[in-house]
């Protein structure tokens, strides 16, 4: 009735296939090839993403998102969206950390007040192109040019940056002298951006809550037209319809949520009833979910699952693991690669063959197995394997299955000839890819029908 126009979408984000990285050391051009041979499916990294644009008769325009993946421990340098803005709007107005270039973890030497630049400013010049210009904790920040352009205005804050290269063009350089001319300028609105790290003795990895994290994220933000009193424009808040959100966890809880506060959920399981929402469910079969809030049907998204192959396991026995560092229980079977079961290397090293007894919780038809070596170093990379069930725990027999792991860091996934009925399973590292005594990995799953 007031003129405002709600258009929803759900957008899939994905690679259309695998890439190689080529040369990027010091000194080197690096370079990204194309693996058209190796096309990505719905089993390999995406987002689904629900998003909501409300378009206000002021030629406001308000994004409201909500960011899921099929990978939800999957770590991203950043999280947001990018815009490609005419370089004539090039003069930088933002109310955050500044002035000069920050990271969730290297910031707090930055006030945040609002500051005015340009784009070319912003720039940095390292010897080595590299990311650059961040600013944490930004309200709103405008691009424009003789009072036009556009003012940005976060939900809460977001992270800015604004610079006359995009992020290939700087990744890609080895040189200051090999980026191309300044063009137009790439807007970075991010809900964060991954810290730097840094350890006292060596690079070391960002910490937890200085990470981005796939999962489910919630982002939005207004984008209004400039004028000439810019803190007059950004002087508003979010009042647009929010998304509805159905996620899914590794084991099958299936969660339905949005920003609204007390809001009430319908849902309807393939194309059944309809059903009032209260708690999550389980569902580890195929399907599709579609969900909306109570009395809007206008509100309705919808997501389709596939069949939850790995199944819970818990860890009942390891050989040997690494005291508070590197424990099988809590990590080889936590959903997250970055942490990492590993064998003892402190007090003593013990020689090959390393291994792990993992209980499915009841007799199972066992169909193969996944492990994923550690994301990060080389050391307890497992080459060569066995396999062994047993019903009781006690009993194991002869191996069941043998094979060697190619040397990369993918997670492996392997099938066994015929489907095994079996309660435990017990994994066998027997060399490790680079001749050490050191076994170790990421995660570990059991597939089941």
């Amino acid at each position: 009735a007031d003129g405002t126009a709600i258009l929803a979408f759900t957008v899939v984000s994905q690679a259309p296939n695998a890439a190689k990285q080529h040369g990027g050391t010091s000194g080197n051009v690096l370079s990204v090839e194309e693996l058209t041979n190796e096309k990505f499916g719905e089993d390999d990294f995406r987002f689904v993403t629900n998003q909501i644009w409300t378009v206000y008769p002021d030629g406001s325009v308000e994004l409201q998102s909500s960011i899921t993946t099929n990978d939800e421990q999957f770590v991203l340098p950043r999280l947001g969206y990018s815009m490609t803005i005419p370089k004539v709007y090039e003069n930088l107005t933002y109310y955050g950390r500044g002035p000069i270039g920050n990271y969730n973890d290297r910031k707090t030497a930055q006030n945040i007040q609002k500051y005015t630049t340009t784009v070319m400013e912003e720039f940095v010049n390292f010897p080595k192109p590299q990311d650059m210009a961040n600013h944490e904790e930004t309200r709103w920040c405008a691009l424009t040019q003789n009072n036009k352009g556009a003012v940005f205005v976060a939900n809460d804050e977001m992270v800015v940056s604004a610079l006359p290269y995009t992020a290939q063009d700087m990744g890609t350089a080895a040189h200051i002298y090999e980026l191309p001319e300044p063009g137009d300028i790439t807007l970075h609105l991010d809900m964060k951006v991954t810290g730097l790290g840094g350890a006292s003795c060596g690079q070391g990895a960002p910490l937890k809550h200085d990470r981005v994290y796939a999962g489910q994220n919630d982002f939005g933000f207004i984008i209004r037209p400039a004028g000439k009193d810019l803190d007059q424009i950004a002087h508003v808040t979010p009042s647009g319809v929010v998304p509805v959100t159905i996620t899914r966890s590794a084991n099958g809880k299936v969660k339905i949520s949005s920003t609204k506060e007390d809001a009430q959920y319908i849902y309807a399981v393939n194309g059944g009833k309809a059903k009032a929402y209260s708690v999550p469910f389980s569902m580890r079969e195929a399907g599709s979910i579609k969900a909306w809030f109570k009395g809007n049907k206008d509100s309705e998204v919808s997501m389709t699952f596939n069949k939850i192959e790995k199944i819970e396991t818990r860890v009942v026995f390891v050989s040997s693991e690494e005291p508070g560092a590197g424990a099988a229980a809590t990590n080889l079977v936590d959903g997250d690669p970055s942490t990492i079961w590993h064998t003892m290397y402190s007090v003593t090293v013990a020689q090959f063959p390393h291994w792990v007894d993992f209980d499915c919780g009841e007799a199972k038809t066992i169909k193969g197995f996944t492990y994923q070596p550690r994301q990060s170093g080389r050391h307890g990379d497992i080459k060569d394997y066995s396999i062994h069930v047993s019903m009781d725990g006690k009993n194991w027999g002869e191996p069941v299955h043998e094979g060697q792991f190619s040397k990369d860091k993918k997670e492996k996934r392997v099938l066994f000839k015929e489907p095994l009925k079996a309660r435990y399973m017990r994994f066998t590292g027997v060399s490790s890819q680079n001749g050490q005594d050191f076994a170790g990995g990421a995660e570990f799953g059991i597939l089941a029908e």
